[in-house]
């Protein structure tokens, strides 16, 4: 789609992932054992023929960068513009919010791209996402900005909208837990470029940080912008938490939330891994598992997602649990409701034993 570029944050790092944002952002959390959650964001541009796409990024960018591949996987590779990790005021602290972040890139969208409209997003947000329709209800509506919502109940905290009888936003709640009030924002927006520099520059000036509870809330309230709201159908999730992703990754194990995040017209794209098929051996027994190419499985798998070069030697018993690339589970060993990270190695033996309300993490190249 000419004149619409993609903005997305990609630089949170949230302490509640624990060991898991150690290494990486919540963009790049691996999901589905093949996918990265930063995929979503990225295919949902894809598929609305958005090709000129900005990434936000701070600390912890190297996976990241690692898995974008120049943009090739979502056909971003172009002479001009494309995919663009942007690694503004990288050694001068955390971003304060996303305003402070959009700041940091302020020349860059004033003076270097052209694009008339901007759909602004998170990328740890786990949803297929509709952004031609969007756009067009945007266009189609006069409003300042449009925000993308659900009225689905989601765990956590949301920014929340309540609609008015003329179908624009008539007020703005931060940070909420209720699922009564109005309708929760996704996070994903779209408006023209000067109005978000225009955001940009009043947020600057006053030091102020935070895109809902300062800029959006004052654009609102004292401007009088107007902010369409469009609702989003399907699956939404937003990943901020271990029990967040552990709660997300079990549910695509239900055939009909899976097929309502990945329907077969608007598919996710994600960097490709030449892996041979997985081995299963005679004495393996799977079950109700999302398994990738490249693993070798001789023991028991119930309920589990496993991602690609996982070795699950004999008399291994899984059960719920999440295991990310390279990991190997030697003889014997007992696992329930775990997420081991990458390059772990569990000695023979070996029982370990969380919860569904407290998943135990194993952090990446751990040994026990």
């Amino acid at each position: 789609m000419k004149n619409v570029r993609g903005i997305i944050f990609a630089y949170h790092n949230f302490p509640e992932l624990g060991d898991l944002g150690k290494y990486r952002t919540a963009s790049a959390l691996p999901f589905c054992g093949r996918y990265r959650l930063i995929d979503f964001a990225l295919s949902g541009l894809m598929n609305a023929g958005i090709y000129n796409v900005d990434v936000l990024m701070q600390f912890g960018y190297q996976s990241l960068l690692d898995h974008f591949s120049g943009g090739r996987p979502w056909n971003m590779v172009r002479h001009s513009g494309g995919l663009h990790p942007m690694l503004a005021r990288v050694n001068q602290g955390v971003y304060g919010g996303d305003m402070e972040a959009l700041d940091a890139i302020s020349t860059h969208l004033r003076d270097y791209i052209k694009d008339e409209y901007i759909v602004v997003m998170d990328g740890n947000l786990c949803a297929n996402l509709d952004l031609q329709k969007l756009i067009d209800a945007h266009m189609a509506s006069g409003a300042d900005i449009t925000a993308l919502c659900t009225d689905r109940p989601m765990p956590g905290e949301h920014h929340c909208f309540i609609p008015g009888d003329d179908g624009f936003a008539k007020d703005l709640l931060c940070r909420r837990t209720e699922t009564s009030l109005g309708v929760r924002s996704l996070e994903v927006y779209v408006l023209r470029r000067e109005k978000l520099l225009d955001m940009v520059k009043w947020a600057s000036e006053g030091d102020r940080l935070h895109f809902h509870r300062d800029a959006l809330l004052h654009m609102m309230r004292e401007c009088g912008w107007k902010i369409g709201l469009q609702m989003h159908e399907g699956y939404a999730r937003k990943i901020t938490t271990i029990q967040d992703y552990f709660d997300a990754s079990f549910e695509m194990l239900e055939y009909e939330r899976l097929t309502d995040l990945f329907p077969e017209e608007r598919p996710i794209a994600t960097r490709a891994r030449s892996d041979v098929s997985t081995y299963y051996s005679d004495r393996s027994r799977v079950t109700n598992s999302l398994i990738a190419d490249g693993c070798i499985i001789a023991g028991t798998v119930e309920n589990c997602i496993i991602s690609s070069g996982v070795r699950i030697e004999h008399d291994v018993t899984m059960r719920n649990c999440i295991v990310m690339n390279n990991t190997t589970i030697h003889t014997g060993a007992e696992l329930s409701n775990i997420i081991c990270d990458k390059d772990v190695d569990i000695s023979a033996g070996l029982k370990l034993n969380g919860s569904g309300k407290l998943p135990l993490v194993v952090p990446r190249n751990g040994k026990l």
